[in-house]
């Protein structure tokens, strides 16, 4: 029995199969690129050792600044006492402000410090050019089309 939204090319098995076979090639193509933007060994605020979540708390404001915490929970997939705690840790450093929020004075939101800001704009202009060699066989249409898929792939920011 097959589920009414299910369209007839999805319950081909092999359709199916060869659908399962093109996204074990993708997940292996964004790893190959993933490997050769970290493979350069340099990352922000590598001389103070900061771990995965404090990076990817940076990285979420980077693009979106001024997140309450509950907002930074979603879009991380961590809990809110993981944000609060990396936060107390990023604040102390100096990379980050909380600051009470206006439409709910029990809220904080956070932001980038200015320093924070700079160094990550300065990381991603680097990486960018680090990484363009490889997406130079892309039009720019074929990069906006890699940028649109990949957004609809929503894994971190949908849990």
């Amino acid at each position: 029995m097959t589920d009414a939204s299910s369209t007839d090319s999805d319950s081909d098995t092999g359709t199916t199969d060869a659908r399962v076979a093109s996204l074990a090639r993708v997940i292996e193509r964004i790893a190959v690129v993933t490997r050769e933007v970290t493979a350069r060994g340099a990352y922000p605020f590598q001389e103070r050792g900061l771990g995965r979540a404090s990076m990817n708390l940076l990285f979420a404001l980077a693009r979106r600044d001024g997140a309450r915490v509950a907002e930074l929970a979603h879009r991380l997939g961590i809990t809110s006492g993981a944000v609060t705690q990396t936060v107390d840790t990023l604040r102390a450093a100096g990379l980050v402000t909380s600051e009470v929020s206006e439409g709910d004075k029990r809220g904080r939101v956070i932001r980038l410090s200015e320093d924070a800001r700079r160094e990550i704009s300065g990381l991603e202009r680097e990486y960018v050019e680090a990484v363009a060699p490889a997406f130079a066989g892309l039009s720019t249409h074929d990069i906006l089309e890699l940028d649109r898929i990949l957004a609809a792939v929503t894994i971190a920011e949908e849990r």
